[in-house]
């Protein structure tokens, strides 16, 4: 993967979670979990395998042995952070939208399942808008040539150098 298919895998990831998320907007108000929400979740859900593994190895490919730790540590710090304010843009965008569904005298089981409707549009759409980033921002040739120089070593040599 690391040589030519890492844009495809991570691209094809993103669009698994935005197309996930999109998908579980269709949640009707009295619905169920295996007829209505498990598909989208089960498709979100291995989007995000496909593309937080690429996203691991491109972040840390040509990063020196003695600064893996130091990189590995960011990229998970990125990643937590990232994770927090997406959550934040979700509840935001739920609560707001119950809030004004509630206000206009919905009721609130109707107001509520509308709110995260409204925060998985979003959701999604900033997962398929990450697409073109990948394609932007993702250097395939520095991810290439660093896996080729930190490829898999003679384990005597490496035993040799830790002793």
């Amino acid at each position: 993967m690391t040589r030519g298919w890492i844009k495809i895998v991570m691209a094809a990831g993103m669009t698994m979670i935005g197309a996930g998320a999109i998908w579980a907007t269709h949640v009707p108000v009295h619905g169920h979990f295996l007829a209505n929400l498990a598909g989208p979740m089960i498709v979100a859900g291995a989007g995000t395998a496909f593309a937080f593994i690429p996203i691991s190895i491109a972040a840390l490919a040509g990063v020196k042995e003695q600064q893996a730790g130091l990189a590995s540590g960011l990229l998970n710090t990125s990643q937590q952070l990232g994770s927090a304010i997406g959550i934040a843009i979700a509840s935001s965008v739920a609560a707001s939208h119950t809030q004004t569904l509630l206000h206009a005298g919905h009721a609130a089981p109707t107001a509520l399942t509308g709110g995260f409707q409204h925060a998985l549009w979003v959701l999604g759409g900033i997962g398929l808008l990450a697409i073109p980033a990948i394609f932007t921002l993702v250097r395939r040739e520095a991810v290439s040539s660093a896996a080729a120089e930190t490829s898999i070593r003679d384990p005597q040599s490496a035993i040799a150098a830790t002793s």
